[in-house]
C-alpha cells in the first residue's frame, strides 16, 4: 500500500509538472496536425524490438535450458504487461514465475537471467546517451561535462560484468565485505543482493560462449537502436524535426526516468522525460507533451494487449498473476 500511493505521489507530481503551463488547445492543435500513418511503422518497430527481446533472453538461457525466441515469448510479453498494470515493476516476477513453471527452471536462475539482460540495457543505454549528449550540436558545454560522467560509468558497468564474470567470488565476497561496513543497510537487502549474485553466476554462463556473447551485445545494442527510431518516428509525427541525436538523449533519460517508483505504465514519468529531454533542443512543451502520449500508447496499448492475450492462453488470472509476482519477490527477498 506505502509503494502504491508513493507511485500514485509521484505519477501525479510528474504529470502536473508536464502539464504545468501548457494551453489545452495547444496540445489539441498538436494532436490535429499530427500524422498518425505513421503508427503501422511503431507497431512494425515494436515487433521487432521485442522479437530481438525474446532472442537474446533465449540466448540467456541457453546454457540452462536450449529456449527458442517463440518459447519465451508467452513469459516475456506477460511480463511485460505486468510492469504496465501492475505495481513496483511486479512483471519481471511474473515473467520468471510463468517462464520457471512452463520450462522447471530454477526462479533464482531464471532471475538471474533478467538481472543480466538489465545490465545489458544499462550499459546499451548509458552508451547511446553519452554520445547523443557530447555530439548533439548547440547543447550547453555542462551537458557535455555530463556525457564524460556517463561514459565514464558505462565503463564502471563493463568492468563489473567482466570481472563478476572472470572472478565471481571474489567479486561476490568483496561485496559481503563491503555490505558488512555498511551495517546501516538493511540485512535482508545486503542477503538478497548477495544471494541474486550467487544464482546469477547460472545466467552469466552465456557469456562464456562467444558466439552467444556476440549475439547478446548485438541484440542488445539493437534493440535500443530500434527503440530510439520510434520515438524519432513519434517525434516527426508531430512535425517535431529533431536529429535522430536527439532522439536518443530522450531514449536515454526516459529509460532511467521510468525505473522510478510510479503507478503502473509509468504515465506521466514519461510526459516528463520527454519535456525535460526536448527543451534543450527547442521543441514547445504542448509538441513534446503530445508526442510522448503518442508514443507512450503506441506502445502501452499492444503490449498490455498481447501480453493479456498470452495470460489467457496460460490459463493466468489477473488477481492470479499480482498474486504469483508478490509471492516471488517475497520468497526471493526470505532466501
Amino acid at each position: 500500500m506505502i509503494k502504491l500511493t508513493v507511485g500514485v505521489i509521484i505519477t501525479v507530481a510528474c504529470l502536473a509538472a508536464a502539464v504545468w503551463g501548457i494551453d489545452v488547445e495547444q496540445i489539441k492543435a498538436s494532436f490535429r496536425d499530427a500524422n498518425f500513418w505513421t503508427l503501422p511503422i511503431l507497431l512494425l518497430i515494436l515487433f521487432v524490438f521485442y522479437w530481438l527481446k525474446a532472442l537474446r533472453w533465449g540466448m540467456l538461457l541457453e546454457p540452462i535450458k536450449p529456449l527458442s525466441a517463440k518459447q519465451v515469448t508467452p513469459a516475456m510479453m506477460i511480463g511485460f504487461m505486468g510492469n504496465n498494470i501492475l505495481p513496483a515493476h511486479l512483471g519481471e516476477f511474473l515473467r520468471v514465475y510463468v517462464l520457471s513453471k512452463q520450462f522447471q527452471i530454477p526462479k533464482t536462475t531464471v532471475l538471474s537471467t533478467v538481472v543480466l539482460e538489465r545490465l545489458f540495457d544499462v550499459v546499451a543505454i548509458l552508451c547511446f546517451l553519452g554520445g547523443s549528449v557530447y555530439f548533439a550540436p548547440n547543447l550547453p558545454d555542462d551537458y557535455r561535462t555530463g556525457s564524460i560522467v556517463l561514459a565514464m560509468m558505462t565503463l564502471l558497468a563493463v568492468f563489473f560484468l567482466a570481472a563478476y564474470l572472470i572472478w565471481t567470488d571474489i567479486v561476490i565476497g568483496l561485496f559481503g565485505k563491503i555490505f558488512s561496513y555498511l551495517r546501516f543497510l538493511p540485512a535482508k537487502l545486503t542477503h538478497l543482493v548477495l544471494e541474486m549474485m550467487k544464482s546469477g553466476a547460472h545466467g552469466m554462463a552465456s557469456m562464456k560462449s562467444k558466439r552467444l556473447t556476440f549475439g547478446i551485445i548485438w541484440t542488445s545494442f539493437a534493440q535500443w537502436t530500434l527503440n530510439g527510431l520510434s520515438i524519432l518516428v513519434a517525434l516527426w509525427s508531430f512535425d517535431i524535426q529533431v536529429t535522430p541525436l536527439a532522439a536518443f538523449v530522450v531514449l536515454g533519460v526516459t529509460a532511467f526516468g521510468v525505473t522510478v517508483p510510479s503507478t503502473p505504465g509509468f504515465f506521466g514519468v514519461v510526459q516528463l522525460c520527454f519535456w525535460i529531454s526536448l527543451q534543450a533542443f527547442g521543441v514547445s512543451k504542448a509538441d513534446a507533451f503530445a508526442a510522448s502520449v503518442y508514443y507512450q500508447l503506441s506502445q502501452y496499448i499492444p503490449v498490455t494487449l498481447i501480453g493479456l492475450y498470452f495470460s489467457n492462453r496460460e490459463g493466468l488470472k489477473l488477481s492470479e498473476a499480482e498474486k504469483e509476482a508478490e509471492k516471488e519477490l517475497d520468497e526471493l527477498e526470505g532466501i
